[in-house]
């Protein structure tokens, strides 16, 4: 192209100042700038032609052509006219937004056209009765918005491509400069012109006698280069072979595919095939039809030895960006306040941002130890909605900052009644935000801080503007639902460019920026369907039939389809990778773009086998450990920890359910995070502390539940209890509501329950216990040889704490030791008490040996807990027996479940496991053989050789140390 020029214009003569060359992009142009340069090198000084991009030239155009030419002004604005032509209220923004948008595209189609839109008269089905009015009036509507924006002295580039076609079709050019301006015109390298575009080009061809079309096409001719010509009223004729450079050694590109499933592993690969030094800008290009690939190829870049000179055409979108997914959850933050209460999780994700954490307080110490603190203290309370000034007043010392920080993040934003003063939120937010960005400026090192840098220019420039500047948007009284939508909608649209020397180095680009140039090596990344050729953006008002209807051209794929064979075959050596991912629950499924399976099917036809491979993870297959080993320091400090600790039935299951978990808590002393909003605990705290109330003042004593229970003293009792836990601050409205209906209504049953049960057979109660502790002090044997500890057995304390023991008088006197449960299932394994009494203790400390010891209490253990309370009451039983000797009476245990309403007390020793006659035989089992259990689980605990992992994996769901347990499980 630059040859076939040159031969007919010298860059000598100043006459070459009024040729103009018009190329698609500006890439195309500069590369033709660039090629007329090197071909002119001898030559200190000359003239160039003027050279532009489509969209410059229509810029130029307007700019000279119409007597008074308007600004151009941003999407967003343009629906506030359109809503004021559309009879809109301002109010209806939010509903109108999304619709609106999609009938800016159907005007821009229509002006693309050259053409004013009809109505569609009976729309399609299916669209919200906006849309189709809107249909129904399309022309009205039009109209209207068209002489409003020419009312406000408004613009936009389809508007402007109209407007310039309107005029030529007119033949109204009141200014004649264009003439005086342009002796020559070159279109290059255009293909599926619109109507609008069309006239263009014909009013040059008809009004210029040097007009030139150059159009790049191999044979035979693409149809879409045929269609093109056809409308301009053009023959083709091919340039003379003596204008291309190696025309006789071109032959046809080697063509390389990949195919891996990992996105990390394809930009791995495209950067081994990049040469460590590109001299020529035509050299070699990577080619991004995603632009979501650019980071991963950046830093891939970073780790190759030599320092590469790189150049990137194409933007990179704002959405992915930290500092863009920080507003955005400013704005998510006050969509969700409901009054002064934020919800937790909003908030603690806009002060957890990295950026907030990375700044220092006024003492110097980093913020980050203050929202620690902060998060720690709410997790605590378990509060799922906070208020400003509550955390405000828990830190008194550093109030005055956090009262700035509040205000910048959650205050600002609360109360925003016009444009401006959102404006002023956005400038007092970067303000806050400046430490941390002001060595940004000096640094290009690190590609990090480019992007943040070219997003804060993005955010002042683009984003800042329209809300300070604009004059239309600038006089409006908008809500702040509406402000914060728009602003929503900047921070997703937007796109942020890079800098870089576009003639220089490695070539870094989007697939469209490829228009017209040809490079040596061409590496092209995610070659999949739905990216090459992209799946279109959907838009229900603009189908292929509604299109048909309204008389705009439905294009498919053939621009696509023309502008990669072009690609491909001015190339010498092309690397095309791409995904293939079945689908799964973490990816989506990935195949191959339908221009790899044509490409392999023409080499395949040519009797060639195209050249691939398949870049495969590599996985290291790790082997799974059934245990942490145990060491002789672990032993010793296990030893310790057994002499200074009052062994509770929860330490003893916890080694029951897994050692790795008691490992964490017990010798590591690992803290579990505290969750947000409610946990278990808290539901049980609350039934515990409920029942003590009401039992407390009774230990000791006689009672019937008939003379004693006052439904209204109750209910006020636990109304009071009720907010004391803040269960409101713990649960979302619909959740509280139906927590506390079902707490009422299960504690007023749980009373009638006990009411009915002295009606049928109760004669008397005793409380002989609430909360009630007991503690045993027992020698355990070793059972195996320990070379660090002197003796043979070990003085331990057991120690339960029983939330009631009463006793209850139904003809036979029975002792209960009861436990509270929230959870209505939760239950004894009545069956496996049976097998309990002749369990026999495995003669090792094997992992098989402590899972069948488990699996003797049961699923989750409940059997454990009632069992290790049975034998420190029975060992104690003489506090607490009161018949006397000979006398029979039964000792059992239970959970109470109150919301159980069928079953709410639920007891270990039915009628079914053990008859009148085997009491005796339950009793001589906690006189002399229980013991013996808790010593073998203390032996297992300090002789056997691991911390062996969970015998129920079912455990691990809930298991507060999933995370360091994976690493001990398959890493470390």
């Amino acid at each position: 192209m630059a040859n076939f020029f040159l031969s007919n214009h010298s860059l000598k003569k100043e006459n070459i100042l009024k040729i103009w060359c018009i190329f698609p992009t500006k890439r195309s142009g500069l590369f033709f700038k660039h090629y007329i340069k090197e071909k002119n090198k001898k030559l200190s000084a000359g003239f160039l032609p003027k050279i532009l991009s489509f969209e410059e030239f229509i810029e130029n155009l307007y700019t000279l052509l119409l007597d008074k030419p308007f600004p151009k002004i941003p999407t967003i604005l343009r629906l506030f006219i359109l809503l004021e032509a559309a009879g809109q209220k301002e109010e209806d923004f939010n509903k109108f937004f999304n619709w609106g948008l999609k009938f800016l595209e159907v005007f821009e189609e229509f002006e693309k056209e050259g053409r004013i839109p009809e109505d569609l008269l009976y729309p399609p089905e299916g669209l919200p009765e906006i849309a189709k009015k809107l249909f129904e009036e399309l022309r009205k509507t039009y109209e209207k918005f068209s002489a409003l924006l020419e009312k406000k002295e408004f613009s936009y580039p389809s508007y402007r491509l109209k407007k310039l076609a309107e005029t030529f079709r007119n033949n109204s050019l009141s200014n004649k400069n264009l003439f005086e301006e342009i002796n020559e015109i070159w279109f290059i390298g255009f293909a599926a012109l619109r109507k609008a575009e069309t006239e263009i080009f014909k009013f040059f061809k008809n009004n210029f006698n040097k007009t030139f079309f150059i159009f790049e096409a191999y044979e035979p001719i693409p149809q879409i280069i045929q269609n093109t010509l056809r409308a301009l009223e053009l023959e083709p004729q091919f340039l003379d072979s003596k204008y291309y450079e190696n025309l006789n050694s071109k032959a046809k590109p080697r063509i390389y595919f990949y195919e891996t499933s990992d996105l990390h592993l394809e930009v791995e690969s495209a950067v081994k095939n990049i040469p460590d030094e590109v001299k020529n800008p035509d050299e070699v290009a990577v080619i991004l039809p995603n632009s979501l690939s650019l980071l991963p190829l950046i830093y891939g870049l970073e780790n190759k030895e030599n320092n590469l000179e790189i150049n990137i055409t194409l933007q990179y979108p704002i959405t992915k960006l930290p500092l863009n997914q920080l507003l955005n959850n400013i704005i998510k933050a006050q969509k969700e306040r409901n009054g002064k209460f934020y919800p937790v999780r909003s908030y603690l994700k806009v002060i957890k941002h990295p950026y907030l954490k990375a700044l220092t307080l006024d003492s110097g110490l980093p913020l980050e130890f203050l929202i620690k603190e902060i998060e720690k203290l709410i997790r605590e309370k378990g509060y799922i909605k906070i208020k400003l000034s509550e955390i405000e007043n828990w830190f008194l010392n550093q109030k005055d900052f956090l009262e700035k920080l509040h205000r910048i993040f959650f205050r600002n934003w609360e109360e925003i009644e016009a444009p401006i003063k959102l404006a002023e939120n956005l400038k007092e937010f970067i303000s806050f935000l400046k430490p941390l960005f002001e060595n940004l400026k000096a640094d290009n090192s690190d590609w990090h801080n480019v992007l943040l840098r070219n997003y804060l220019h993005v955010l002042e420039n683009k984003i800042l503007s329209i809300f300070e500047e604009e004059s239309y948007l600038k006089e409006k009284k908008i809500s702040k639902a509406i402000l914060l939508e728009i602003l929503e909608y900047l921070l997703k649209e937007e796109s942020i460019p890079f800098i870089g020397d576009p003639l220089k180095g490695l070539q870094i680009m989007g697939f469209l920026e490829t228009r017209l140039l040809s490079f040596k090596k061409v590496i092209i990344l995610d070659v999949n369907e739905g990216i090459l050729p992209p799946s279109p953006s959907f838009n229900p008002l603009l189908t292929d039939e509604i299109k048909h209807y309204l008389g705009i051209p439905v294009y498919k794929n053939e621009l696509w389809v023309y502008y990669f064979e072009r690609l491909i075959q001015s190339a010498e050596e092309v690397h095309i990778f791409y995904l293939f991912v079945e689908k799964s629950k973490t990816q989506d499924f990935k195949e191959p773009s339908r221009f790899i399976h044509k490409l392999k099917w023409e080499l395949e036809k040519n009797n060639e086998k195209p050249e691939s491979k398949i870049i495969n993870l590599e996985l290291n297959i790790l082997s799974q450990r059934d245990g942490i080993p145990k060491t002789q320091e672990d032993r010793k400090n296990l030893i310790k920890l057994l002499q200074t600790t009052e062994i509770s039935r929860y330490f003893l299951e916890t080694y029951l359910r897994c050692g790795v978990q008691f490992y964490f808590k017990y010798l590591l002393k690992l803290k579990e995070a505290e969750k947000i909003g409610l946990k278990p605990v808290d539901v049980g705290n609350f039934l515990h502390e409920f029942f003590e109330s009401f039992f407390k003042s009774l230990e000791g004593n006689n009672y019937l539940i008939k003379n004693i229970y006052n439904e209204n003293e109750v209910l006020k009792n636990l109304e009071l209890l009720w907010n004391k836990y803040e269960f409101n601050r713990k649960m979302n409205a619909l959740s509280h509501f139906f927590s506390k209906k079902i707490a009422i209504e299960s504690i007023k049953k749980y009373f009638d329950y006990l009411i009915k049960l002295e009606e049928k057979k109760v004669k008397n109660n005793k409380v002989l216990g609430v909360e009630k502790v007991l503690i045993l002090k027992e020698k355990i044997n070793f059972l195996d040889s320990f070379k660090d500890f002197s003796g043979n057995q070990i003085d331990v304390i057991l120690k339960g704490i029983c939330d009631f023991i009463i006793k209850r008088e139904e003809g036979i006197p029975k002792y209960l030791i009861l436990d509270y449960k929230s959870n209505p299932n939760t239950r004894p394994a009545t069956k496996k008490i049976k097998e309990l009494f002749d369990f026999k203790l495995p003669g090792d400390f094997s992992q098989e040996a402590i899972y069948e010891v488990a699996d003797a209490f049961g699923q989750k253990l409940y059997n454990f807990q009632l069992l290790f309370y049975y034998y420190l009451f029975y060992q104690k039983k003489d506090k607490f027996i009161e018949e006397p000797k000979g006398c029979f009476y039964i000792i059992n245990a239970g959970f109470i479940t109150p919301s159980d309403l069928e079953t709410p007390e639920k007891f270990i020793f039915t009628s079914t496991n053990v008859k009148n006659r085997d009491w005796p035989k339950v009793y001589n089992y906690f006189q002399n053989d229980f013991k013996h259990l808790i010593e073998w689980i203390i032996n297992h605990l300090l002789f056997s050789e691991k911390f062996y992992f969970a015998f129920d994996e079912n455990v691990c769901k809930f298991c507060e140390y999933q995370a360091p347990c994976k690493n001990f499980k398959y890493l470390l």
